[in-house]
């Protein structure tokens, strides 16, 4: 019927509206089944492209890392896309983890 690039959009609307499955597809003309079909592969598809890989954190004995860590520090993550992201080392590291599976 519609191909991958329509769908994409549609679940993000979708994802982003208030609606329920079935009221969302009815407003756009598309089979509820489909829209189910679709969600369901995209989401399983972001999810499988996030990897979350441990780490350990050790500390630096270099200068400039002692300051930076003395006026709170920073983290700075590079995703698959080339996408970085450089935030508090106070940040919610669930908050890190959602922001860079919606990024991916």
């Amino acid at each position: 019927m519609f191909g991958r690039e329509f769908w994409v959009t549609v679940v993000d609307e979708f994802e982003r509206s208030a609606l329920t499955q079935e009221r969302f597809a009815q407003q756009r003309g598309v089979p509820v089944t489909t829209l189910r079909s679709w969600l369901y592969r995209l989401r399983r598809e972001r999810k499988a492209s996030v990897s979350l890989v441990p780490v350990r954190v050790v500390a630096s004995t270099a200068p400039v890392a002692r300051d930076a860590a003395a006026v709170g520090g920073e983290i700075e993550i590079e995703l698959k896309t080339g996408v970085q992201i450089r935030l508090s080392t106070a940040v919610d590291l669930d908050y890190v983890a959602a922001l860079a599976q919606r990024l991916g």
